[in-house]
């Protein structure tokens, strides 16, 4: 599907078009045939265009004829891959800017749209306003992963193996993000090098670009924190069980110990011999039954003070 979108000179807002023109921001998502046919007719590299449609590309940037493609990751699409993060790339030529994506994005342009009066124009200040977009997405379900763990982690004791399997997905979730945010940054921090010439940038633009990379830093050390608090509550999580463990085998033995002396008195009168006295007498019952009682209960008592 491709969409064109333009900046209306009246409201200043970004309206959907009919037809390309220069200043254009083409938006493709999921696209046919023809419209990667379209695609190359428009100079959009086929190699690359195939690399932006992998579910699996690593974000980069790269310069060929004319255009420069920056390939990043989205957060939280949820498709077939069963990744948390789907690749997007931004090409941009001379006239027209680009995005092509594998997945519908509607839940982050849509926003971008009503919330942004850029000028599709302004090719530069547009892509930094898109990549800022994306951040705000990773920052706002990161932070969303915070809260949860926080209130899961409040009381370890308590914790279910069902807390420790959302656990192990939100340590999956992470570093899908660590591994789409690392090379972004990367990517993003390269069109700051006079001599690669990547994008134009003047010099709100190189500021701009500066500040997005220290917020991409920052929420890089926030998900590796996260993951040093997983692991910190999976191990203690394991340190509690294997204690419970250890206290529950520790009672079994106590009580196995315990009846074992009534065991052996009960087998041995059990037996079809002659005592030296009247096993038939009541006496000789309370006699035995005293006898198992105080043994196991000494037994217990010594095996618990000692622990």
């Amino acid at each position: 599907m491709i969409t064109y979108y333009r900046t209306d000179g009246d409201t200043g807002r970004i309206r959907e078009r009919t037809r390309l023109m220069a200043g254009t921001w083409i938006r493709c998502e999921r696209p046919s045939d023809d419209e990667v046919k379209m695609l190359h007719t428009l100079g959009i590299d086929a190699d690359i265009l195939t690399d932006a449609l992998d579910p699996h590309e690593v974000p980069r940037i790269e310069h060929d004829d004319g255009w420069t493609y920056f390939i990043t990751r989205v957060p939280d699409v949820g498709d077939d891959f069963n990744d948390y993060t789907t690749p997007i790339m931004f090409a941009l030529g001379k006239e027209q800017t680009l995005t092509i994506s594998r997945d519908l994005l509607g839940r982050l342009w849509q926003p971008f749209m009503d919330a942004n009066s850029v000028k599709t124009g302004q090719q530069t200040p547009l892509f930094l306003q898109m990549v800022e977009m994306i951040l705000q997405s990773y920052q706002t379900r990161v932070a969303l992963i915070n809260r949860q763990m926080r209130a899961a982690t409040s009381d370890v004791v308590n914790l279910s193996p069902k807390d420790i399997a959302t656990f192990v997905e939100y340590e999956r979730k992470l570093n899908d993000y660590l591994d789409a945010l690392i090379p972004t940054n990367v990517a993003l921090e390269k069109t700051l090098s006079p001599r690669a010439k990547l994008i134009k940038l003047g010099e709100e633009d190189s500021e701009m670009v500066e500040d997005l990379s220290v917020d991409i830093e920052q929420v890089i050390a926030r998900c590796k924190s996260l993951l040093r608090t997983i692991t910190n509550v999976r191990d203690s999580y394991r340190a509690v069980m294997d204690t419970r463990l250890n206290e529950t085998m520790r009672i079994l033995t106590v009580a196995t110990l315990a009846l074992t002396i009534p065991t052996m008195l009960a087998g041995l009168f059990g037996m079809n011999v002659e005592f030296p006295f009247d096993p038939h007498a009541a006496i000789a019952f309370w006699i035995i039954i005293t006898v198992s009682v105080l043994a196991a209960a000494s037994i217990s008592y010594y095996f618990i003070k000692k622990r």
